[in-house]
């Protein structure tokens, strides 16, 4: 199958050569503690994935999939029970430094709810600023947000006097100005009307050609992850039960949950509603 045949249908750059922006091995989650959590199904179990420079990677699968623990525990916000995750080379858990951390940045489905409400889009930025000094020198508020999409004058507004679609486009700013390796985006475009859907999935693959970011992108909508990933990721009940080139999975899907996610899209139809499971 030819390059181009292989590279997403909504026309994203091929990945870079072989290397490892995000790596993750063998990665298990248990939440809480005692002799009755440590018999229950973990939340995560034994998933192993990676992200190459200037890729976008998919993980899908429905609610309580594990997808959320996944993208969580890569941007040091949870810690793996088992397994390991590391940026860039560099360990990741809750404990990393603040220069590592600024390195992995998430952008939250619902991004006013990650904001202090008393405080302007401006103030978030200066807060960024003082926290992170050498790293946020690169580029003025109002190029930031022209960078994606937005008016510098909305640098005075407060968090309920933006869209959602601003409100996103103000968390990736946001993220962007710590000049981080990895984007996690959870659910980023779940909550927004279809066009503002795809004004936010046409900046990713922008700023993943024009800033040289990886993009760890967590869904349930495999219609969103065709139009912007290179590979994707299943997960079933904290299980990975697919991997690979997008187009591969959504053209021959190998498990029967991953089928069963692409009939859901709407104006699919299956050929083989029953592909042969992998083992």
């Amino acid at each position: 199958m030819s390059a181009i045949t292989d590279a997403p249908r909504a026309g994203a750059a091929a990945p870079a050569p072989p290397g490892r922006v995000l790596e993750i091995d063998r990665l298990t989650i248990r939440y809480g503690r005692g002799r009755t959590t440590a018999h229950a199904r973990p939340a995560v179990d034994g998933v192993s994935l990676h992200v190459a420079p200037h890729e976008i990677v998919g993980v899908v699968g429905e609610s309580g999939s594990g997808k959320t623990s996944v993208a969580m525990a890569a941007a040091g916000l949870l810690d793996a029970t088992e397994g390991s995750i590391t940026a860039n080379g560099r360990p990741v858990s809750t404990r990393m430094p603040r220069s590592d951390r600024a390195n992995v940045q998430m952008v939250f489905q619902d991004p006013v709810a990650s904001f202090d409400p008393r405080q302007s889009v401006r103030a978030g930025l200066r807060e960024l600023r003082r926290l992170h000094g050498a790293r946020t020198r690169w580029i003025a508020d109002e190029e930031l947000l022209d960078r994606v999409g937005l008016s510098a004058q909305l640098l005075p507004r407060l968090p309920h006097q933006l869209s959602g679609g601003q409100a996103q486009r103000v968390s990736i700013a946001r993220a962007l100005l710590l000049r981080p390796a990895l984007l996690i985006a959870d659910e980023p475009t779940s909550a927004l009307d279809v066009s503002v859907q795809a004004q936010i999935l046409d900046l990713l693959r922008t700023l993943c050609d024009a800033e040289g970011l990886s993009v760890l992108f967590i869904s349930h909508d495999l219609a969103v992850v065709r139009e912007l990933c290179h590979r994707v990721y299943v997960l079933l009940h904290g299980e990975l039960v697919e991997q690979g080139d997008t187009i591969r999975v959504m053209s021959s899907p190998r498990h029967a949950y991953t089928a069963r996610l692409i009939s859901a899209i709407p104006g699919h139809y299956s050929s083989d509603p029953h592909p042969l499971e992998t083992p």
